[in-house]
């Protein structure tokens, strides 16, 4: 993944600097100080919006990817929590929590996790297993108030699986729009092409200038493509959490 994006930074940035220097051989970065005063103006504005737009979408991509650390976090711990609290339930209510708990764990790491590293629809699969503990904790007769405040106590972790489920496949399919990246490509081809027409430098320091901005440039926008899914790319969010609750259910 780092050596990708070296690659199109280099890349980038060997082509900004390449047509730098060609636009200085041909004298078309020396129409004196109004003009670099009049493109200064228009790249502040225009760099200043480009940053300001990457910025808050790194962030917001930061933080789904957190978000959705912790909703699998939260998700595995509640799965246990779940089938200690089945455990506590008259037959056959038990046994039917423990092998559909069991059940949805396999069905999360070895057909959910391939899906969702791909940026795929993941059924309904899992979704069964889930409402068929549903069914169990409600069929349950409550022969007294211990069993009856275990079963609320399984309803509750029940809920609290769907809700984390929810987040954590949701995760999986957020992406930018189209109209994100037309705005954050359009402003980095305007930026780059504005550092062009600056003049009153040598060409050396012209080209270092205008290679290193389109590096910074491409390496933010190639930073945002591989924080999109938080389960695949440069994120990669692994099942390690529900690997673990596998082997304290088996």
């Amino acid at each position: 993944m780092l050596w990708e994006a070296l690659l199109w930074v280099v890349l980038i940035a060997g082509l900004a600097g390449t047509c730098a220097y060609y636009l200085r051989r041909r004298g078309k970065g020396h129409d004196g100080e109004s003009v670099n005063e009049s493109v200064g103006q228009v790249f502040t504005l225009v760099a200043g919006l480009q940053v300001v737009l990457a910025s808050f979408l790194l962030i917001g991509l930061l933080d789904t990817n957190s978000a959705a650390e912790k909703a699998v976090s939260d998700e595995a711990d509640r799965l246990l929590a779940l089938q200690w609290a089945g455990d506590s339930l008259p037959e056959p209510a038990r046994s039917t929590i423990s092998a559909s708990v069991r059940r949805y764990t396999g069905e999360v790491i070895e057909v959910e996790w391939p899906a969702m590293t791909a940026a795929e629809e993941v059924d309904d699969t899992a979704w069964t297993e889930l409402s068929e503990v549903r069914t169990a904790i409600a069929a349950t007769p409550a022969a007294d108030e211990w069993q009856r405040s275990r079963q609320i106590a399984a309803a509750d972790r029940l809920w609290e699986v769907y809700e984390a489920r929810q987040t954590r496949v949701e995760a999986a399919g957020s992406t930018l729009s189209p109209m994100m990246w037309v705005a954050l490509m359009l402003g980095a081809l305007l930026s780059i092409g504005l550092s062009l027409l600056f003049a009153g430098t040598s060409a050396r320091v012209h080209v270092v200038v205008v290679a290193s901005f389109a590096a910074v440039v491409t390496f933010m926008i190639y930073t945002i493509y591989q924080l999109q899914n938080p389960y695949g790319r440069a994120a990669k969010i692994g099942p390690d959490a529900f690997t673990t609750v596998l082997g304290q259910l088996t």
